[in-house]
């Protein structure tokens, strides 16, 4: 059991690794900023779709953005073209899967699929990593949706503020379903903007600010 145990986190180790210098590599170029949120795209050497990166500094704090992240029947109200959103399993107080349906426009069919979602901190400097990558064989396939074989998404989250962070988010994702590559990289950096700037605006509500974790320090 501890030999497997040591080979799960080696993996884990390995994988994070792997996943965050990809993007360090990555060359970044600025598509939209607008309201303090900028989204930039950046070419893959593995991988026809260009990948995104959001920054910005939002008024809030660590805890009301993972209570946001933690409830994803709550997406809809702020990712864009998110039809609906809901809990599968909680793992932990930090570690969950959902399920998540995306409403793309005719003659497209919907996407779906499960989301492992993680939200680990340092607790010495605070920052706060959130992982959320798409994984396979937890629900069945749903006739007229086709399941996104692969999505990678990273947030790294620095309190700057009593109330105010700095989130720096970048995302890999295959949408599937043979949609030309350029077409989605045409109107890659829509989706991200008004998505974060919706965040921005939900994240100050009550319902939110309330929410404490024994995992997060402010």
């Amino acid at each position: 059991m501890k030999r497997l145990l040591v080979g799960k986190f080696t993996l884990l180790f390995i994988g994070v690794f792997c996943i965050n210098n990809c993007f360090s590599q990555t060359e970044w170029s600025l598509k939209k900023d607008k309201d303090g949120i900028k989204v930039y795209t950046g070419k893959l050497a593995d991988s026809k779709f260009n990948a995104i990166r959001v920054t910005c500094k939002l008024t809030g704090n660590l805890s009301s953005l993972a209570s946001i992240l933690l409830q994803p029947e709550f997406q809809p109200e702020w990712v864009i073209a998110t039809k609906t959103s809901k809990l599968v399993k909680r793992l932990s107080n930090n570690h969950l899967y959902y399920y998540n349906i995306a409403s793309l426009p005719w003659p497209l069919e919907n996407r779906d699929m499960v989301i492992d979602l993680s939200i680990h901190q340092d607790s010495v400097t605070k920052k706060m990593m959130i992982y959320a990558n798409a994984i396979d064989k937890v629900m069945p396939h749903v006739d007229g949706l086709e399941r996104i074989p692969f999505s990678q998404a990273t947030w790294e989250v620095i309190p700057i503020a009593t109330n105010e962070i700095q989130i720096d988010y970048t995302l890999k994702i295959n949408p599937g379903g043979g949609i030309p590559a350029w077409v989605v990289n045409m109107f890659i950096a829509k989706a991200p903007y008004e998505s974060f700037h919706n965040l921005s605006k939900i994240i100050q509500e009550k319902r939110f600010q309330d929410k404490q974790f024994d995992f997060i320090r402010n």
